[in-house]
């Protein structure tokens, strides 16, 4: 069955770093599930700077970090619809700043959602890893997944 994922930075991380919940986010992710993937452009940021993070403190080499980074750009244009970081977007984050306790580029990632949902009839899952992100999108009406309560 087709499904419709936005999925946020820590996350979409799991389908390259093996930790809790990736082989539910893999088996989402990959192009024979046939999903449909949203991720903000927040994310191409977020991403990398996770790698080099995790690279300084010698959780990766270099040379995986390179790997890992570039399949990740490779499916950001290939596998992964993005949706832009507009005035819009900006502007709703800073409503849900005044409304939930998100961090900055949180209230960035569930206002890229709040605008796919505004644009375009999808129903889709917003899927991260952080509770209190998903707290927050289930008060905005989203049907959320956490792949950390998977494996």
């Amino acid at each position: 069955m087709l499904t419709t994922y936005f999925v946020d930075t820590s996350a979409l991380a799991k389908r390259y770093i093996p930790e809790t919940g990736s082989e539910w986010m893999t088996d989402r992710m990959v192009p024979s599930s046939d999903h449909i993937i949203l991720v903000s452009g927040l994310s191409s940021v977020e991403f990398v700077s996770m790698l080099v993070r995790r690279e300084r403190e010698r959780f990766v080499s270099n040379t995986d970090r390179i790997r890992l980074e570039n399949d990740f750009l490779f499916h950001l244009q290939h596998q992964y619809l993005v949706i832009a970081i507009t005035e819009n977007v900006l502007a709703e984050a800073r409503r849900l700043l005044e409304t939930y306790p998100l961090r900055t580029l949180d209230a960035i990632q569930l206002a890229s959602a709040n605008h796919v949902n505004s644009v375009l009839d999808l129903n889709f899952i917003f899927v991260s890893a952080d509770n209190r992100l998903l707290q927050a999108a289930v008060a905005e009406g989203f049907v959320t997944e956490n792949p950390n309560n998977y494996g």
